[in-house]
Parts: structure tokens; sequence; C-alpha cells
């Protein structure tokens, strides 16, 4: 796993080291919600945290480990029943599985299939809450230096229009 997570960060760095060439180039600087994204992808809750909302990291790594919880539940029983299902299946009267005695084999079948049901929604819960945090840190960039000011100010008056069409105008101001 940390062969493969050091593989994945050492091609992602070298598609950001630039060759040494004769003309001269400007350096494309990185932008906050592309910086954030990125921080995000390789690091869940990492966005979250350039952006100064730290308050939302642990709840981006709540996601990401709960979904997570889920998915090794139903794949450790998964497996237990698979294994469950070949014990019984093979023929052999001096194995028993873990469920001999409460489950025949149409209902070992079944759940099996409940928890296969369950893993593949928890893989989609993991793959949906990565991509929340990420597109949160994403957008959360773009409202880092967004100015709130307490001098907002809405405004619902009657407007009226050529051939006098009746309407309504919202004007919102902030000074």
């Amino acid at each position: 796993m940390l062969r493969r997570s050091l593989s994945l960060l050492f091609i992602l760095s070298a598609f950001w080291l630039k060759a040494q060439s004769d003309s001269v180039r400007t350096q494309r600087q990185w932008e906050q919600p592309q910086k954030a994204a990125l921080a995000s992808a390789l690091v869940p809750g990492a966005g979250q945290i350039l952006n100064r909302q730290l308050w939302k990291a642990p709840i981006a790594w709540g996601i990401m480990a709960g979904s997570g919880y889920y998915l090794y539940l139903n794949q450790n029983n998964f497996r237990r029943l698979s294994t469950a299902i070949d014990l019984r299946l093979d023929n052999d009267p001096a194995t028993v599985d873990e469920f001999d005695g409460q489950f025949t084999v149409n209902q070992l079948f079944s759940l099996q299939n409940d928890y296969r049901r369950r893993r593949d929604y928890a893989v989609l819960g993991v793959g949906a809450g990565y991509l929340f945090q990420v597109l949160d840190a994403y957008a959360a960039g773009h409202l880092v230096d967004f100015d709130v000011s307490p001098n907002l100010s809405a405004q619902i008056r009657p407007a009226f229009g050529p051939q006098t069409t009746f309407g309504a105008q919202l004007t919102l101001a902030w000074h």
C-alpha cells in the first residue's frame, strides 16, 4: 500500500516538474481553488485546512472513516459467507462451516447477496464522500477571499417597464 502511494505521488509530481528550456517561460501560479482541490485529493481534509476551514476537516474524515468502516464490515461478512458456502458445497462431510445449523444453503446465498449489495453501496459511499470533500475544498477555495461585511443590504421595490409592465425589482448593495 505504501509502495503504491509513493509511486502515485512520484508520478503526480512528475507532471509539475518542468525541464529547462531555451525560451523564457513564466511560471503559472496556482490559484487557491486548484491548490485546495489537489491537496484534498491527495489527503482527505487537507483542502479544507488549506482554506482555513478547520471545522470541515473532521467532518470529511468522519464521512470517509464511517463509510470505510461500513465497507470493511460488509466485505468481511461477505467473505465469511462465501467461505461457508464453499465449505457446504465441497461434498466433504468432515468440513463444517461456522453457520452450520443456523442457516440453509439458500439462506446463505441470500445473505451473501445482501452483503454484496451493501458492500457495493459502501464503495459508492466512500467514493461519494471522497468526491464531496474534494468539491467542497474547490468551491470553498473560490470563497477564501470573499468579503462578508456587515454593510450588506437588500431592497425590494415595485418596478415599471415600458408599456406599463408591472414587476418587482430586487436590489442588492454592499458598501
